[in-house]
């Protein structure tokens, strides 16, 4: 079972988190000592002291002595619509901040026309942006940028004019680096605890997808001011970025402890909603938001985003036509639609609004690494070449973008080979090895996936092999960190080389043919729904699809779940994948979503799933698409499943009944005694009793009728659970089918150390059809039959292999059965099964030429050979065996 090896139909261009892997958003942050220390300064005057808490946050009530202070709050708590901004008395400067932020970007203007400070200047400057008034913005963000500031307050303001500047003008390299600069300056010659020149740095490092500095500054922004709001609406979009909902939620949580009606705290759930692809909540969410800021641009964006994912043209095109006018020049919508169209796969229409973006400020760079990432993730190469150095271009210091430009440079010298429906990219060298054992494999698999789905995609795929993990990484996120060997975008699937090597280059051995199977399940059923299949869907086809769906740890981690009553509930599972709660939920997820699969075929056949399918592509509402599709509600749905699980599990041994502590108590409370009793009276009376009693507990009772008294009185065991090899015989006698006794059987006769009799192995063979996906009772059944009759061993060893993950020796020991046997068609399959998994071992590979030599398969043997001399070219014996095996074909006519 693939189960996390691969990242398979995960949203992967979003999936960057802090290196870390904590959350972002922190539990509520203690102020900073040194502001604690100021505070309780004794020789500060009490208007001191009021300044002081005003400026980071910790005020109360009578520190809002005028209404410039309460101008001030309330733009710290993003109370947009206080009265305060109607007094003439505060200045133009608060009152336009606010404005702005309401998206009122004319009135705020006027505001300004008489105001002549740097922080006017940067204001104005980025609304003339907006409103598409380029050259005037231009002069003004100049003029303001080369203007002193003489203050902490002021060089964070000329560091504002110099970001919308260097922005509009496609100069945000060098730039930014000098803005950092004086960002720096700003705190360490005027304000070491200026908290605004930190939260702008922030905002910077997140432009760059420095993610972990950018949440580090952010962190420090709320120990010098707790109500820094923006801090906190960073650090949930940080969350959101990672699809971890449950810290974008501490982060609503605190910013409606600021303000309980914050329209940050609205805007990191739409967006998480959004992310989720809740269309519904999301509308739901904005409607009393814009009701109160009808013109807010952020709120707007998501608005937007959510009409874009909806699908409504005509809604679509009033929206943005709308958008257009009113900020004629802010791309920022269109971005924000693109990239969440992307994340869902709707790769036409975000390629499309992304545009639109780049058409409103051309010089934009994150439309531009938006739209190469999609790009690529699309399989459209050339296009996203194209975007990225554009990208790189106006923003050289984006990671991203950088790591990703490389690489789309270095995979134009790949070697390309050509299927009837797959492109086959890699980079030239040992990794031929591999290649060359895929083409007539991948069309196989075509055949068995669309034939299953009765689908084929209307694009050829590209597998893409990387040849360490650093570039599959970039590849997959644009940062070159990823805990995963594949991935599936749609038409495109990237996979690192199946390798071992010191250190982290590699990340080890995998069966590639599954891993591919499993990745090009999801590129057939994304095609047939149009990309909007749920992901507990698709990776549940997906693990149902592959040759071995189901490991014995798989199933045992399944009955776990079921016995402690914790199987993911449906709202989980989507995120189990992606943002595990616990550290089993993800493998979890894959198994359970399998299981559901099995479940919807069993009672519904194909007609249900081609359904289900179908109203995933018409994009039925979430809500409706189990009873449109299966007649009843997703909740209902998993009720059946749950206890359907736990028939599936009695056929796997995993529910036994009665359970065996049930058998334990029983026999506890009719008197059985302790080990060193029982060892002591080994007397015929004694079995004769516990016989009776035996036959008391396989016999139903009348109700209320009381249990028999054992014939002989013995103590308790003290609350042990365990029973002695005596006791587990006799209760075989009553239950021969017991899975828990005959496996508690089959261990103490490992214990004993004894070789198996006719009774151990009639165990073992009961065991082996109670449990059999347990490998125990198939390794000691092969072990004995081995040296005996292999004709016995070879079903058990085959089980063996098939159960043995990511382990070529298994299916060696099969090769080498069968051989022995004087199968050799059979020992070739198994041998050719080891290098599937392990394709770059030279020995491997030694060993498949020999044993295709003697199945009479030259073709097979010269491949072999052949990939021996790519894995060392240095060793003059591969060219002779290739010679020699050309000329055997030429003898046979071959």
């Amino acid at each position: 079972m693939i189960l996390a090896r691969c990242v398979a139909l995960v949203p992967i261009v979003m999936l960057v988190l802090p290196a870390s892997g904590q959350s972002a958003v922190p539990p509520p942050r203690p102020l900073s000592p040194v502001i604690q220390q100021l505070h309780d300064d004794r020789f500060l005057t009490d208007a001191e002291r009021m300044e002081l808490h005003r400026l980071h946050g910790t005020w109360d009530v009578d520190d809002l002595v005028e209404p410039v202070h309460r101008a001030q709050a309330a733009l710290l708590l993003w109370q947009l619509d206080n009265p305060v901004f109607d007094d003439a008395s505060v200045p133009p400067i608060h009152r336009a901040l606010a404005a702005s932020r309401r998206g009122e970007r004319v009135e705020a203007l006027a505001m300004l026309e008489e105001e002549d400070s740097i922080e006017a200047g940067a204001l104005r400057g980025r609304l003339l942006v907006e409103l598409g008034r380029f050259e005037e913005a231009a002069r003004l963000l100049d003029e303001t940028l080369r203007r002193p500031g003489v203050d902490a307050p002021g060089q964070v303001a000329r560091v504002r004019a110099g970001r919308s500047l260097a922005l509009l003008q496609g100069q945000t390299g060098e730039a930014y680096q000098a803005l950092l600069g004086t960002l720096a300056n700003a705190r360490e010659e005027h304000d070491p605890l200026y908290w605004e020149a930190m939260l702008e740095e922030a905002d910077m490092l997140l432009e760059k997808h420095r993610f972990d500095e950018a949440v580090t500054a952010a962190w420090e922004v709320l120990e010098l001011n707790p109500r820094a709001s923006r801090a906190w609406w960073l650090l949930g979009r940080v969350a959101i970025g990672g699809f971890d909902f449950d810290g974008a939620e501490r982060a609503a949580v605190a910013l409606r402890s600021i303000n309980e009606a914050h329209p940050l705290a609205t805007l990191l759930e739409v967006e998480s909603a959004l992310v989720r692809r809740d269309i519904e909540q999301a509308m739901v969410l904005l409607e009393p938001l814009l009701e109160r800021y009808p013109s807010m641009p952020p709120a707007l964006e998501l608005a937007f985003a959510a009409e874009a994912m909806r699908g409504d043209a005509e809604a679509i095109e009033a929206a943005a036509s709308a958008l257009r006018t009113a900020a004629p020049g802010d791309p920022r919508a269109f971005t924000t639609a693109g990239r969440l169209l992307s994340l869902h796969r709707q790769y036409e229409e975000a390629d499309h609004w992304l545009g639109e973006a780049i058409s409103l400020q051309a010089n934009w760079p994150v439309a531009h690494v938006e739209r190469g990432l999609m790009r690529w993730q699309a399989g459209r190469d050339a296009d996203a070449m194209e975007s990225m150095r554009r990208a790189v271009q106006l923003d050289p210091f984006n990671r991203r973008a950088a790591n990703s430009l490389q690489l789309l440079e270095e995979m134009e010298n790949y070697a390309t080979i050509e299927t009837p429906h797959f492109t086959i990219r890699f980079a030239p060298g040992i990794d031929e090895a591999l290649v060359g054992d895929m083409p007539s494999r991948l069309e196989d698999l075509h055949e068995q996936v669309t034939g299953r789905f009765n689908w084929e995609p209307a694009q050829r795929t590209t597998i893409e092999i990387f040849p360490d993990h650093e570039r599959f990484a970039v590849r997959v996120v644009g940062m070159p960190d990823l805990h995963t060997v594949a991935a599936c975008t749609g038409p495109v699937i990237a996979m690192e080389a199946p390798r071992t090597s010191p250190g982290q280059r590699h990340r080890g051995l995998y069966d590639w043919e599954d891993v591919i199977l499993h990745e090009y399940t999801h590129t057939v059923t994304l095609d047939r729904t149009g990309n909007r299949i749920p992901l507990w869907l698709t990776e549940g086809l997906a693990v149902y699809s592959e040759p071995e769906p189901g490991t014995w740890s798989t199933r045992l981690m399944l009955a776990d779940e079921w016995h402690d009553g914790t199987l993911l509930e449906p709202s989980e599972l989507d995120w189990g994948f992606i943002r595990p709660r616990r550290p089993q939920d993800r493998n979890l997820a894959y198994a359970q979503s399998w299981m559901m699969v099995e479940f919807l075929l069993e009672h519904w056949g194909d007609d249900g799933l081609d359904r289900l399918l179908d109203a995933c592509r018409d994009q039925v509402p979430t809500d409706s698409v189990f009873p449109v599709a299966l007649g009843m509600t997703r909740s209902r749905f998993h009720e059946d499943f749950t206890a359907w699980m736990g028939e599936r599990l009695t056929e796997w041994g995993l529910n036994t009944q009665p359970p065996l502590e049930v058998l334990v108590e029983q026999l506890q409370r009719r008197g059985a005694g302790d080990d060193s009793m029982l060892d002591e009276q080994r007397s015929v009376a004694l079995r004769d009793g516990m016989r009776s009693i035996l036959d008391d507990i396989g016999t139903p009772r009348d109700p209320g009728e009381a249990t028999r008294s054992a014939p002989w009185n013995m103590p308790s065991r003290s609350g042990s659970n365990a029973l002695d090899g005596d006791e587990i015989e006799l209760l075989l006698e009553v239950h021969p089918a017991h899975a828990d006794l005959l496996h508690q059987s089959v261990l103490n006769h490992l214990g004993s150390g004894e070789e198996l009799d006719a009774r151990s192995l009639e165990r073992l063979e009961r065991y082996c059809e109670a449990r059999p996906s347990d490998p125990l009772g198939h390794r000691l059944l092969a072990e004995y039959w081995l040296g005996r009759d292999p004709r016995q061993a070879v079903d058990h060893v085959e089980i063996l292999a098939h159960s043995g993950g990511d382990d070529p020796a298994g299916w060696m020991e099969l090769a080498r059965v069968h051989r022995k046997l004087g199968q050799p068609v059979e020992a070739l399959a198994a041998a050719e099964a080891a290098i599937t998994i392990d394709p770059y071992n030279p020995v491997l590979r030694e060993r498949v030429a020999a044993f295709a030599i003697e199945a009479g398969d030259l073709d097979v043997a010269l491949s072999q050979v052949e990939a021996l001399m790519l894995l060392e070219p240095n060793q003059p014996r591969h060219q002779k065996r290739m010679e020699a095996i050309r000329s055997l074909q030429e003898r046979s006519g071959g």
